[in-house]
């Protein structure tokens, strides 16, 4: 994408909009990045880089140009998970001008709420690279959790997240599952069976790799090559990330089927599966119901 006036995410507002469409006025926001991506020319820095929460910079850019879209009545934000045109958006098509414009608008509109309210909006990109996307975090620590789960999985050992791989796997439904990772097994690290109803189950293999960077295309063919004929499918799970190659290679028609799980995906499952770590209960303060109780001198605090 060109190097444009403004931050870059508001390069993604017209996609978003196109890709909503597209898909039917509503989707959920993998298949928005999945759009994007198939009908963009996305930098593939921008693609397979990471922010230190481990989420993926792209996919965090399309979660701020649905921010200000949404902010500005173009999106519907009722449902979380699913991200639906209005009627307003079904008919809207921004050139960057008027994207830039629909941005300082709506930033102008943070900025006056702030001073009226004393409420702080979340940094943007513009402010901050690796600022997440807000709204579609579940819970309000979520960023700082992210970042300490990507360094502890880092901190693995190989047979450390292997183990914590079956785990995960174990949670999520898996069966029979065994770590069987060593020397001269063509870089298989484990196998379970995964149960389709209560009288189907298919074996699955797996390989898991911490990587600081990405995986190619060369990884997913020679783990298709070394469990073709030993498991209906592979899942291959790392701490990096996939480049398009990959992504490509694990979908190909016509051969054993591959799933991918990035760090990004980890991060969601661990959370999800509550695996290292728990929700806490908090209390937070509400000063406005008290206000009409203060003393004069007190209300201001």
């Amino acid at each position: 994408m060109a190097n444009l006036k403004g931050p870059k995410f508001i390069q993604y507002f017209q996609p978003v909009l196109e890709g909503l469409r597209e898909l039917g006025s509503s989707a959920k926001p993998k298949e928005v990045y999945g759009w994007i991506a198939e009908h963009h020319e996305i930098p593939q820095p921008e693609l397979e880089g990471t922010t230190k929460g481990g989420q993926s910079k792209f996919e965090n850019k399309v979660g701020w140009a649905r921010f200000y879209l949404a902010k500005a009545g173009l999106i519907d934000t009722e449902q979380r998970g699913v991200w639906v045109l209005t009627e307003k958006g079904r008919a809207t098509n921004l050139s960057h001008e008027e994207s830039y414009r629909l941005f300082k608008q709506v930033h102008g509109g943070f900025q006056n709420t702030e001073k009226s309210e004393g409420k702080t909006e979340p940094k943007s990109p513009d402010d901050d690279e690796d600022a997440s996307a807000p709204d579609e975090k579940e819970y309000l620590n979520q960023d700082e959790i992210q970042e300490r789960l990507v360094q502890l999985l880092k901190g693995t050992s190989d047979k450390g997240f292997e183990e914590l791989c079956a785990r995960l796997l174990r949670h999520i439904g898996f069966e029979n599952v065994k770590v069987t990772g060593q020397a001269g097994d063509q870089g298989i690290d484990g196998e379970g069976f995964l149960l389709i109803n209560r009288f189907v189950r298919t074996k699955v293999m797996f390989q898991c790799k911490r990587y600081d960077g990405t995986v190619g295309p060369d990884k997913i063919r020679e783990f298709r090559g070394a469990i073709q004929g030993r498991a209906e499918r592979g899942i291959f799970l790392t701490t990096g990330t996939f480049t398009k190659g990959a992504r490509e290679a694990a979908a190909q028609d016509n051969a054993t089927a591959i799933e991918l799980v990035d760090i990004d995906r980890l991060l969601e499952l661990l959370i999800e599966e509550r695996l290292g770590v728990r929700e806490t209960k908090a209390l937070t303060i509400e000063p406005d119901f008290f206000s009409a109780y203060m003393k004069k001198d007190q209300v201001s605090l």
